[in-house]
């Protein structure tokens, strides 16, 4: 969740590179109902220390063995001057929502399975605050209308910046929905869609982001699809699982 925007904006702008260059699924994990976010009272023991909320994110975060068949993948996009300012207006427009500062921010690899002109991808990441206040906090800004209109906007002028060698981008959606994430703080599920348009031919793109906070943890898995979602039960026991891993190794 921290930094949840800054991530959607580049996530989306190299997935959708790569979509143009090749050429209401998944309810249970992205349902439309939603839930009260439960406060989780501050530990009174000592606060965790980098070493051990990094060797918590290695412990939650997806590996290989969890998607047979996905080509591991580390590659990481560059941001562009023109990126690095609309994250800048993005951070005003959500109020800096996701401005506090961590004690560890670890990302697992990208996981990608290609079949012909099909492409999806899924990674997953952890961030520990420094306390459950501020990961709650969090939790709450990224369920609001404000970040969720903030997020679609500053998306549409990121794309509108690229270069797409012609080609149109479609007005971009963004469905709410809240995941099942029993005994955690609470979770959020978005759904980002969009379209290109090349030479006459359409081409779909979907972008899944869901979330959950379990005390300061914050976790994520982000899946995306070219011209068809990423498989729903493949999201929803990838999203079972890192909730699973929380619990079991709990900060």
């Amino acid at each position: 969740m921290r930094r949840m925007a800054v991530i959607l904006l580049l996530l989306a702008s190299s997935s959708l590179l790569a979509a143009c260059g090749s050429s209401k699924h998944a309810a249970t994990a992205t349902g439309a109902h939603t839930g009260a976010v439960r406060s989780t009272p501050a530990s009174a023991s000592k606060p965790l220390s980098k070493t051990q909320a990094i060797a918590f994110a290695r412990a939650v975060n997806l590996r290989a063995s969890d998607v047979p068949g996905f080509k591991s993948t580390s590659e990481h996009e560059h941001e562009t001057a023109a990126e690095k300012r609309l994250e800048g207006e993005l951070r005003r427009c959500t109020g800096g929502a996701f401005n506090s500062e961590g004690i560890a921010d670890v990302s697992s690899s990208d996981f990608k399975l290609e079949h012909g002109i099909l492409e999806v991808s899924v990674n997953s990441g952890v961030s520990v605050t420094k306390t459950p206040a501020l990961a709650a906090k969090e939790l709450a800004a990224i369920r609001s209308n404000r970040v969720r209109g903030c997020v679609s906007h500053y998306l549409d002028l990121l794309f509108k910046g690229q270069k797409y060698r012609g080609a149109r981008i479609s007005p971009i959606s963004i469905m709410q929905g809240t995941p099942p994430a029993p005994g955690t703080t609470g979770s959020f599920g978005w759904r980002i869609t969009l379209a290109i348009t090349v030479h006459g031919v359409r081409i779909p793109f979907y972008l899944d982001i869901l979330g959950f906070v379990d005390g300061p943890a914050e976790v994520t898995l982000l899946s995306s699809g070219v011209l068809h979602p990423f498989p729903a039960a493949i999201q929803q026991r990838l999203f079972t699982l890192l909730v699973t891993r929380a619990k079991a190794h709990r900060v």
